[in-house]
């Protein structure tokens, strides 16, 4: 759910791309192959796409705010005026014995109490409409009733970055680390409000567009899939399937990959000497290359459910290989620093 805007985007001013401070952007355009005047077009484009976008939602959200006070003036209206409650008049004072040679002096008639309930109710409510947040009426717009009897879930799960959400939402492939529990850890500390982010390129198909930085900027923490330990594949994974779910993606690809994960956690390959690394190298070169398969316009996609043995055991061969060679390094860097025998 996206935020309300609080500033009006009619009033912003298109940045000077041409200036010094968007070289690394115009830097980044050229090595596609853009000119310079040709990358300042396609920034000042991409801004100006980018703020027509929040005008139309600016304007929007004002049409929802004024027919919201719109409804509640003609509640107001159509509810009957409450009659003034009747007050206890005082007793009229008793007149003095006068002399009789004086003429009773005039008492003026004891005047009733002016009733302002009937006027300063309506008033009040009136008043405390006025008064009201404008937040607090702008947030009746986007917020959902709840179920007075429904308790919080027992256990929440966490929310990842902006980031990786943004990842699966364009269907692309994220890795399983801003899904764990230090993933998710990491995004709670880099949150920010909507109107403090700042914005970067992202590229679209054959678009490129200014979105904020924290949708297209990856966590300098990330660790790569191969990289995690068997606790947080094991953690990750079912954060992560959860995720597709919200982002829409097909119920099958979903079910395709709680499988594939399944299969994984329930290899012989655990057991196995490095079987865990072996396993986490598998799943993330074969997961990159269905993300890849399912971009291409032609050719078939693979069911990523089906464990391909043969390419088990070349990764299981290619990372003995790697383990034998770096224990040949070390234990030859131990026998370089052994002090050598003296001769006799």
């Amino acid at each position: 759910m996206a935020a309300l805007l609080v500033r009006d985007p009619n009033l912003d001013i298109c940045p000077d791309f041409d200036s010094e401070p968007f070289e690394p952007m115009r830097e980044l355009l050229r090595n596609t192959g853009l000119t310079n005047q040709a990358a300042i077009d396609a920034l000042r484009d991409a801004w100006v796409t980018r703020n027509n976008q929040l005008r139309d939602r600016w304007t929007q959200e004002a049409e929802a705010r004024q027919a919201l006070a719109d409804a509640a003036a003609l509640q107001e209206q159509e509810q009957p005026p409450q009659p003034p409650q009747p007050q206890p008049q005082p007793a009229p004072p008793q007149p003095h014995p006068q002399p009789q040679h004086q003429p009773p002096q005039h008492q003026p008639d004891p005047q009733p109490p002016h009733d302002d309930q009937g006027e300063e109710g309506p008033q009040r409510e009136l008043g405390a409409d006025e008064d009201r947040p404008d937040r607090e009426r702008r947030a009746k717009l986007k917020l959902r009733s709840f179920d007075p009897n429904l308790s919080v879930a027992s256990v929440i799960v966490p929310r990842p970055s902006s980031y990786a959400l943004n990842k699966l939402a364009n269907f692309e492939y994220c890795e399983l680390w801003y899904f764990t529990q230090e993933g998710c850890e990491d995004a709670q500390r880099s949150q920010r409000p909507e109107a403090d982010d700042a914005f970067g390129m992202a590229r679209i198909g054959e678009m490129v567009m200014l979105r904020p930085v924290a949708s297209v900027q990856a966590s300098k923490r990330a660790i790569p899939d191969a990289d995690l330990s068997w606790e947080q594949f094991h953690y990750a994974q079912r954060s992560f399937v959860d995720y597709v779910l919200k982002a829409g993606w097909p119920e099958e690809h979903a079910q395709a990959l709680v499988r594939f994960f399944v299969h994984l956690e329930n290899s012989p390959y655990v057991n196995r000497e490095n079987g865990k690394k072996i396993l986490l190298t598998y799943q993330a070169r074969v997961r990159r290359n269905w993300m890849d398969a399912m971009k291409q316009s032609d050719g078939p996609v693979f069911n990523i459910a089906l464990i391909n043995n043969e390419l088990m055991e070349t990764i299981a061969r290619d990372i003995q290989s790697i383990t034998t060679a770096d224990l040949h390094r070390q234990v030859s860097s131990f026998l370089f620093h052994l002090p050598k025998p003296r001769a006799h």
